[in-house]
C-alpha cells in the first residue's frame, strides 16, 4: 500500500517556486547570487586579486543588481501566472497551497539578504578604494596624488559627501551620472576643477579643523638646489602668520579670511575662480566694503555667483596636490633620494621631466635621456652608473606621478592656490573701494619698477633669510642643517 504523505511549508513553498519559468528563474538568480556571494567571501581571505577593487565592485554593485532582480521576478511570476496557479500546483500536489502566507516567508528571507547585502555594498561605496580605483580610468591621477597627502588616512566621503540623508542621496544621483559618464567614456579631461558641487568647508573641514583657533605664528624652512654642476643649496626661511582670531576677538593674519566675525564675497569671471574682478569685506558691524579692478561696477552683474570665502577658496588641493618639476627635485634631493654629488643632477633631472613621453615610455626614455647626458660628459664609471640607476628611478616616478597625457594632464594643470598665485588673484594692488582704499598687493613703485616697501607681504609672512646657502638665522633657532 501507497501512502501519500503531504509536503511541510519548504516543500509547498519549493512547489510554488516551480509554478512558472518567471518565479523559477527569479529563485534561481538569488540562488546563484547567495552562493556567488559567499564563494566570493571564502575567496576574499585568501588574499591576492579578490581583495581588489573589481572583486568589490562585484559585490557591491553587480550582484545586489542581480539579486534585486530575482527579487522581482518571484512575485511578478506569481501574480502574471495566478490565474493558472492552481492547476500547476494540483499538478505537484493534492494540498493546497496558502499563497500569502509562502509570499511572506519568501519576502522576508529575501529582505533580509538583500538588507546585507546592501548595507555592504553601501559600506564598500563609501570606501576610499572605490573610490579611487573602481573608475581607475578616471580617478586614478586623484587617487594617486591623495595616498601623497597628509589627508590620506581620511575617507573621501568625509568630503564630498554632506553629512545627512540628504548628502547620501544626493551623491548617490550624482554618482549614478558620472558612472554613465565612465561607461560611455564621456567625462571631462582633465577632470575639471574647482568641484562645484563640494561640500562646504563648514561641514567638512571645519569638522577637525577650527577656524577660530589662534595658531599665531609658523616658522618654515624651504630647501633649494640650483642647476649648477655642484648641485649648491640655498634655504629660504620665512615666518608664516598664519593668524587666527586672538583670544580678544581680534582676527590676524593669513587666517582673517576667514574670521567668524567678519565675511569676505567675491565673484570670478572662469570656472577656475583664478580671475577675481570684484569682491565685498561684509565687517560686524553689518557695514561693507567693495574693492574692483579698474573698470568694474561696484555692484555685481546681475546673476553673478557671488561665493563665500571659506577653507578651499586657498587649500584647494589639500588631499589631491600635484607637485611643480622644481619642486619635487628639491623634495628629493633634500630626502636624500637623489644623490647630490651626481654633477648637475637637478639639470639633466629638470630636463628629462619636462620631456614629451608616455605613460608607458616615461620610465626608459628617462632612463635613457640621463645615461646620455652623463655618457656626453664621460661620467659614466660604475660608481656613477649605480647612483644615477636610483636617480632614474626616482625621476621616473616624479614623472609618473603628475602626469597623465591620455587625460591632458600634466605639470601645473592644477595649480595650488595657497601660494603667491592664489593669493594675488586679489592682493595684486589693482582692487581699490570707491573711496580709493586698496587691497594690499605687492610692493612696488609707482611705476611698478622697483620695491618700494614691505607693508603688504609682512602681514602674511616675513622672509628671515633668502638665497642663502647656511643662513645663521637656522642656528638661532637651533634648527641647522
Amino acid at each position: 500500500m501507497t501512502t501519500n504523505t503531504a509536503p511541510g511549508t519548504l516543500g509547498r513553498i519549493h512547489r510554488l517556486l516551480r509554478s512558472n519559468w518567471l518565479t523559477s528563474f527569479g529563485a534561481a538568480l538569488m540562488t546563484f547570487t547567495l552562493l556567488a556571494l559567499l564563494t566570493i567571501a571564502v575567496l576574499h581571505t585568501t588574499g591576492g586579486p579578490w581583495t581588489g577593487p573589481y572583486a568589490g565592485l562585484i559585490v557591491a554593485l553587480v550582484l545586489p543588481i542581480l539579486f534585486a532582480l530575482g527579487l522581482v521576478c518571484v512575485p511578478a511570476g506569481l501574480f502574471l501566472y495566478r490565474k493558472q496557479l492552481n492547476e500547476r500546483l494540483a499538478a505537484m500536489a493534492d494540498r493546497p497551497v496558502y499563497l500569502a502566507r509562502a509570499v511572506v516567508v519568501i519576502t522576508a528571507i529575501n529582505f533580509a539578504a538583500i538588507a546585507t547585502l546592501g548595507y555592504a555594498g553601501v559600506s564598500y561605496m563609501g570606501s576610499t578604494m572605490f573610490c579611487g580605483t573602481a573608475c581607475h580610468s578616471v580617478m586614478e591621477p586623484e587617487y594617486v596624488a591623495f595616498q601623497r597627502s597628509a589627508h590620506q588616512r581620511v575617507d573621501c566621503v568625509r568630503c564630498h559627501v554632506a553629512p545627512g540623508a540628504q548628502g547620501f542621496i544626493e551623491s548617490k544621483l550624482n554618482g549614478t551620472k558620472q558612472l554613465l559618464g565612465v561607461l560611455t567614456d564621456n567625462y571631462h579631461r582633465p577632470i575639471p576643477t574647482p568641484v562645484h558641487n563640494l561640500v562646504p568647508a563648514r561641514d567638512t573641514c571645519e569638522q577637525c579643523h577650527w577656524p577660530e583657533k589662534f595658531l599665531g605664528t609658523k616658522i618654515k624652512v624651504k630647501p633649494h638646489y640650483r642647476e649648477d654642476d655642484a648641485v649648491s643649496s640655498y634655504v629660504n626661511v620665512l615666518l608664516m602668520y598664519t593668524g587666527g582670531t586672538r583670544p580678544d576677538g581680534e582676527s590676524v593674519g593669513i587666517h582673517w579670511h576667514v574670521h567668524p566675525k567678519a565675511t569676505v564675497e567675491y565673484f570670478a569671471t572662469d570656472e577656475r575662480r583664478t580671475e577675481i574682478p570684484w569682491l565685498r569685506v561684509k565687517k560686524p558691524d553689518g557695514s561693507h566694503e567693495v574693492f574692483t579692478t579698474p573698470g568694474v561696477a561696484a555692484e555685481p552683474p546681475a546673476g553673478a555667483a557671488i561665493r563665500t570665502m571659506d577653507c578651499n577658496d586657498c587649500h584647494n588641493r589639500s588631499a589631491h596636490a600635484f607637485d611643480l618639476p622644481e619642486q619635487a627635485l628639491d623634495d628629493a634631493l633634500a630626502a636624500g633620494l637623489i644623490p647630490r654629488d651626481l654633477p648637475a643632477v637637478k639639470r639633466h633631472a629638470l630636463e628629462a621631466l619636462k620631456g614629451t613621453w608616455t605613460r608607458d615610455n616615461a620610465r626608459d626614455q628617462i632612463r635613457q635621456h640621463l645615461q646620455k647626458a652623463y655618457a656626453s660628459r664621460g661620467q659614466l664609471d660604475e660608481t656613477t652608473r649605480q647612483k644615477l640607476e636610483q636617480a632614474c628611478e626616482q625621476v621616473a616616478a616624479i614623472w609618473l606621478r603628475n602626469n597623465w597625457p591620455d587625460r591632458k594632464l600634466g605639470w601645473n594643470s592644477y595649480p595650488d592656490l595657497a601660494g603667491h598665485f592664489g593669493c594675488f588673484r586679489c592682493h595684486d594692488g589693482e582692487h581699490r573701494s570707491p573711496a580709493g582704499r586698496v587691497v594690499f598687493g605687492p610692493p612696488q613703485s609707482a611705476d611698478g619698477t622697483v620695491p618700494r616697501d614691505e607693508a603688504s607681504c609682512v602681514r602674511c609672512h616675513r622672509v628671515l633669510s633668502e638665497n642663502e646657502n647656511d643662513p645663521g638665522v637656522l642656528e638661532t633657532f637651533g634648527i641647522r642643517r
